[in-house]
């Protein structure tokens, strides 16, 4: 059965991570520090190199003015001892005359002159008086300056100038120690990141872990880590608050949910929450024979789920579910989408109703007919037939046997209202053999019927004494009635389970299969005449005398063979003295 969800219902469990954000934030701090120690490289690199070629052009620029004044200064045929004296193998230098003539060795330091880049276009621009001034890649600058001798042009010198091996070992050094800075400060940034991270997820962790209590709907326990000043604190203390107003919600909805179980748990009608395909979103237990295995509305329901969608509210007196009949009332519900239906079994109900029609035409029946035979008989008797002695006579006991038709129908119907008035429940022990023999002692078998009794000892059951015996007495008249002669009735009491069973068999006629279930209902006498000269009350009564005392009574029959009435009553422990 569909119940109001509780609050314990409402949680899910939190899944454990082995990092989670403390991983997240340690790596994004990590990045960080990596993007920053990248660009610082990149940078540092960028200007360390810059400012090692700016140097190594100017000291390129130096050495070819001191060799250029140098050589103004000595005599024009000195030119080649003065280059070799001041070259190195990081710095090699050419002397031209005015005429652009190469007055030193072609070769200086193994490198050609022609092979110097931009050579030529220094040599012009320094035989001009200019200087020239050209950085190359991988550290190489070319220098051009004009030589003066005298205050006179004299020529020009023309070197190539390479960084020095310990300015390459410098920078080579330092690039290796910023590798390492960076190296460093990204594990140091990680490691700043893991701290941080931790001491914040512990505080997220633990409101985390309160959020889950809640959500399970453990809402006694107050959360923890409420001290401080921070964003996480304000949060804590938002969840402490929700917590308790949630506790004080719960509560009154607990005690609500409680009620409306207990009040749709008692209610004999059915109650249904329905879907618009027919799902059955809630039910009470009486609704439990209206649904399919799978959670499905029974299918004679659903057109009416269909209507109340449509028209808001649509009610019903018999909707025929199977072999029941149901009173519904359907009303839509528009925030679920779905519908809210109240069905009552009116199937006793309308039975009732028409039985209790029945019972009364049948009752009207039975008494016009020797009411009408009375009628009859009075007004031919004062139409003069009572002066006729023959006549009168016959008249007379006509009437006798129509008086005596209605008192016995008029007994049995005040004896049937009798019982109908007492209810069930009545009575205390009683001891069957006494009233079955009582019983058999009041009715007496016709010639040629044998009686057999077959009861067993100390057998007592729940019930009332007087209500058995008139039981017994028209079961036996009946079988009776229905046995031939030569045939046998049989009377047997047993103890069964926790209850006592009584069988009345005979070897009659039997009962039709088509009257078996209906020979205990009021007026009924069935296509064999069962009780040919009677009212159908007997079994009726019988029936309602045995529910009197809270017991069973049926059935079993085959045509020509016989039938066996059994009474089951409740046992009871047998009294120190017998008991009618």
């Amino acid at each position: 059965m569909a119940r109001v969800s509780s609050p314990e219902a409402l949680g899910t469990r939190s899944t454990r991570r082995p990092f989670g954000v403390r991983l997240y934030l340690a790596m994004a701090f990590a990045a960080v520090a990596l993007i920053a120690a990248g660009l610082t490289y990149v940078l540092a690199s960028g200007s360390s190199d810059s400012a090692a070629e700016h140097s190594s052009s100017e000291i390129a620029v130096g050495r070819t003015v001191r060799l250029a004044d140098t050589l103004g200064a000595a005599p024009p045929g000195r030119a080649a001892t003065i280059v070799e004296r001041r070259t190195d193998t990081s710095y090699a230098a050419w002397v031209y005359n005015v005429a652009g003539k190469l007055v030193t060795p072609r070769t200086s330091e193994g490198v050609m002159a022609s092979s110097v880049p931009s050579g030529r276009r220094a040599l012009n621009a320094a035989l001009e008086g200019g200087r020239l001034v050209k950085d190359l890649p991988g550290g190489i600058t070319t220098v051009s300056l004009p030589i003066f001798r005298s205050g006179e042009l004299a020529g020009a010198v023309v070197a190539r100038a390479a960084r020095a091996a310990a300015v390459d070992r410098a920078l080579r050094s330092l690039r290796g120690h910023r590798l390492t800075a960076a190296v460093i400060a990204v594990i140091a940034a990680a490691l700043l990141g893991a701290l941080i991270a931790t001491a914040i997820t512990s505080r997220v962790k633990r409101l985390a872990d309160s959020a889950a209590r809640i959500s399970e709907g453990r809402l006694d326990d107050p959360l923890e880590g409420l001290r401080g000043r921070d964003e996480i604190t304000d949060l804590g203390r938002a969840f402490e608050t929700m917590r308790i107003a949630l506790k004080e919600t719960f509560g009154a909805l607990r005690s609500e949910r409680d009620r409306l179980n207990a009040i749709f748990d008692a209610l004999d009608d059915a109650v249904i929450v329905a879907g618009p395909a027919g799902e059955a979103r809630f039910t009470n237990p009486a609704a439990g024979d209206l649904i399919l295995p799978d959670g499905h509305m029974n299918l004679a329901l659903v057109p009416w789920i269909r209507r109340a969608l449509d028209r808001g509210v649509v009610e019903r007196d018999a909707v025929r579910v199977g072999e029941r009949v149901y009173g519904l009332n359907a009303r839509r519900l528009q925030a679920e989408g779905g519908v809210l239906i109240v069905v009552r079994d009116r199937t006793e109900e309308l039975r009732r109703e028409a039985a209790e029609r029945e019972f009364v035409s049948n009752a009207a029946h039975e008494l016009r007919n020797p009411i009408a035979g009375l009628s009859g008989a009075i007004e031919v008797l004062r139409a003069g037939a009572k002066d006729d002695p023959d006549a009168r006579e016959h008249f007379l006991s006509r009437l006798a046997a129509d008086a005596d038709r209605v008192a016995r129908l008029t007994e049995s119907l005040l004896t049937l209202a009798r019982v109908e008035a007492v209810g069930e429940g009545g009575g205390g022990p009683i001891d069957v053999a006494i009233a079955i023999e009582e019983a058999t002692a009041a009715v007496s078998p016709p010639e040629g019927v044998a009686l057999d009794l077959d009861l067993e000892p100390e057998l007592a059951a729940e019930g009332d004494g007087v209500l058995l015996r008139q039981v017994l007495i028209g079961l036996l008249t009946n079988a009776f009635k229905n046995t031939t002669s030569g045939g046998t009735v049989s009377v047997s009491a047993c103890r069964i389970d926790d209850g006592v069973r009584i069988e009345v068999a005979d070897t009659g006629k039997g009962i039709a299969p088509e009257d078996i279930d209906r020979i205990f209902d009021r007026f009924y006498r069935g296509s064999g005449s069962l009780e040919q000269d009677g009212f159908g009350l007997g079994l009726a009564i019988a029936k309602r005398m045995v529910d009197v005392m809270g017991g069973e009574i049926g059935v079993e029959s085959e045509l020509g063979v016989g039938s066996t009435f059994w009474i089951r009553l409740p046992a009871a422990k047998p009294a120190p003295t017998p008991v009618a």
